[in-house]
């Protein structure tokens, strides 16, 4: 009997290896929701006035994810996520932004049902802003790169079904590209920077298949 525990035993890495929640050539998707708080700094010139105003904003998105393993420990993805900043509920404002990203994330823990991992967010956001206050209508239009950090687990609940959730740390830096003040351009005597920094929570419903 202690023959066959210890074949048990040695058999042990090489059961979980077939039986990991990412394998080699498998692939990755998920769609979710997410809620994060930013810190905001708008950096802006006015006929050669400069000034910087700083405030705090919340957004809602959907993360739309799709990744392919590169290894059992790596997968290399793709980030589409549209969203918008959440305004107060006073303001007359509309806004929506999209977000596209390189994703590598590396699995720190592949077990059977759950995994832990680390990834980054290699890539660029636009944010479209219209103010339709009367008299005073502004459609501002911001572009420039992303980058990110984050640390999720996913669970599985079956063979290609699983939930995920994320905590990412998103910083941007965009510049003003176009801005029209009641249908007229306002970019030959104003320009402007806006920098965002801030954590998002992550939940996803995710699918995986194949794999070696």
């Amino acid at each position: 009997m202690r023959y066959f525990a210890a074949l048990l035993i040695g058999l042990l890495p090489f059961a979980s290896a077939l039986a990991q929640y990412n394998q080699k050539g498998r692939i990755h998707l998920s769609i979710g929701g997410s809620a994060g708080a930013h810190s905001t700094e708008l950096k802006y010139s006015l006929f050669g006035f400069k000034g910087t105003d700083t405030d705090g904003a919340v957004t809602t998105s959907v993360p739309i994810q799709i990744a392919g393993a590169i290894s059992n420990r790596f997968t290399l993805g793709f980030l589409i996520e549209p969203g918008r900043y959440v305004p107060d509920s006073a303001s007359d404002q509309t806004n929506g932004f999209i977000n596209v990203a390189l994703e590598p994330r590396l699995y720190l823990i592949n077990g059977e049902r759950i995994a832990w991992t680390a990834s980054a967010q290699l890539g660029g956001v636009a944010l479209h802003i219209v103010d339709d206050t009367p008299g005073a209508k502004v459609d501002a239009r911001y572009s420039g790169g992303a980058f990110g950090l984050g640390s999720g687990f996913a669970f599985g609940i079956g063979d290609h079904v699983g939930i995920g959730f994320d905590l990412r740390y998103l910083v941007t830096n965009l510049e003003l590209r176009a801005m029209e003040y009641n249908d007229a351009s306002v970019t030959d005597f104003y320009s402007a920077k806006l920098r965002t920094a801030g954590l998002i929570a992550q939940l996803s419903l995710a699918f995986r298949f194949g794999g070696s």
